[in-house]
């Protein structure tokens, strides 16, 4: 518990409480001060009010357990940070925010690594058990949670949290009755997301500097792409799937990152809510005829990023005719989609750069740079992002521009 929340007003007068339970308890109230005023018969004559002055403080000394409100609204009581050795969470989503914050406290995993994603990973993730997730109807192995001593779990959505988010946390924290906080991850609130979660962990400092980082780039990408009028915005696809025949319309929170970053989604269908992916037909992809697509690389995504530049199917395309077909890099998570959590601040840097190179003029290799060494604590090289983005580069900027 900081200090800060710590902080409990006492309206006593009496000198033993003030000074335990006054202004900065911190100062020292122990165990032997506890007890000396259950002793002195104190404790049991101070009114109901005056007791519940010093509850939230006594709760943490003494039984090392603390009452926090979750982003849902949920009294949940948890444990002190200093109690917290081991953290799980309900999806790959919510394991970037604490891969990100405090490998450390790392208990399992909920996706399985290949050897590109590891080389970005902290020491000894590929040592940890998997222990499943309930994305897209997934099992999380509830005995192993309680095996591998797992105090606290984390549920964060990419969106504002839904009946569903509330309704499955309550449901996994009564079966292993291990405590299940929702967080927020919403675009907007994901500096406080990891604020949140520097407090219940005990790392604010590292939170507030993923949070004020994130706000910063957040804010870069933001405020460029408000100054777009809608009519001159790029019409994008977003391809999905091995074929490219699956897709996000535009109220999907699988499309998010590619709004935020200027993009108008082609795509009028409807959406498959969850795991999204709607079919489409390449008749209504020529309809739509999107002057930009992404998609899923083909190497390690099994996508169809390839295949659309080479199939003779989509060659009418806007964006096939202008080589405008980019395949989303996808290490250490993909950056825009999948899981749609904090990734998609480097995500929206790199679209913005692609859709809109004139305007959004950066130096997308320092960013990336950037991006890897605060969020991921790892350095890269030119040679490393270059493989990253494989084709994934800007057009050369306009003949009227140069």
């Amino acid at each position: 518990m900081t200090e800060k929340r710590a902080h409990l007003e006492v309206q006593s007068g009496h000198p033993d409480i003030e000074q335990s339970c006054g202004s900065n308890p911190a100062s020292g109230f122990s165990r032997r001060d506890f007890s000396k005023l259950i002793a002195t018969g104190f404790v049991v004559t101070l009114a109901a009010p005056m007791l519940s002055g010093c509850k939230e403080y006594a709760d943490a000394v003494i039984l090392g357990k603390r009452t926090v409100t979750d982003h849902a609204g949920r009294e949940v009581e948890i444990p002190t940070p200093e109690g917290i050795k081991s953290v799980f969470f309900t999806s790959s989503l919510a394991q970037v925010y604490i891969t990100s914050l405090c490998p450390d406290l790392l208990g399992g995993t909920a996706s399985k690594f290949d050897a590109g994603q590891l080389r970005f990973m902290p020491a000894g993730v590929d040592k940890l058990p998997y222990l499943g997730t309930i994305h897209n109807n997934g099992e999380i192995d509830r005995e192993s949670l309680l095996t591998e001593d797992i105090d606290i779990m984390f549920s964060i959505s990419g969106i504002e949290l839904t009946q569903q988010n509330v309704s499955e946390a309550i449901g996994l924290q009564d079966q292993t009755h291990i405590p299940c906080l929702l967080v927020d991850g919403s675009f907007d609130k994901i500096p406080e997301a990891f604020r949140f979660l520097g407090d219940i962990l005990g790392r604010e400092e590292r939170a507030e500097e993923l949070a004020s980082f994130c706000e910063r780039s957040y804010t870069s990408v933001r405020d460029v792409v408000q100054t777009i009028p809608q009519e001159e915005r790029v019409r994008l696809y977003y391809a999905e799937g091995p074929e490219g025949l699956q897709t996000e319309p535009e109220t999907s929170q699988h499309m998010l990152g590619f709004l935020e970053a200027g993009a108008i989604c082609v795509a009028d269908c409807e959406e498959t809510y969850g795991g999204g992916m709607t079919d489409v037909s390449l008749e209504q992809v020529l309809t739509w005829d999107p002057e930009v697509i992404i998609a899923w690389d083909t190497e390690q995504r099994g996508g169809a990023a390839e295949d659309i530049l080479t199939n003779p199917d989509w060659a009418q395309i806007q964006a096939v005719k202008e080589d405008r077909v980019y395949a989303m890099p996808n290490e250490p998570w993909a950056w825009c989609d999948r899981p749609p959590g904090v990734n998609r601040i480097l995500g929206i840097h790199w679209v913005a750069n692609l859709l809109y190179p004139d305007i959004y003029d950066v130096d997308i290799k320092e960013i990336i740079k950037e991006f890897f060494k605060v969020m991921y604590q790892v350095d890269v090289d030119d040679q490393t992002v270059e493989g990253l983005l494989g084709n994934s580069y800007p057009p050369p900027p306009r003949k009227d521009k140069q």
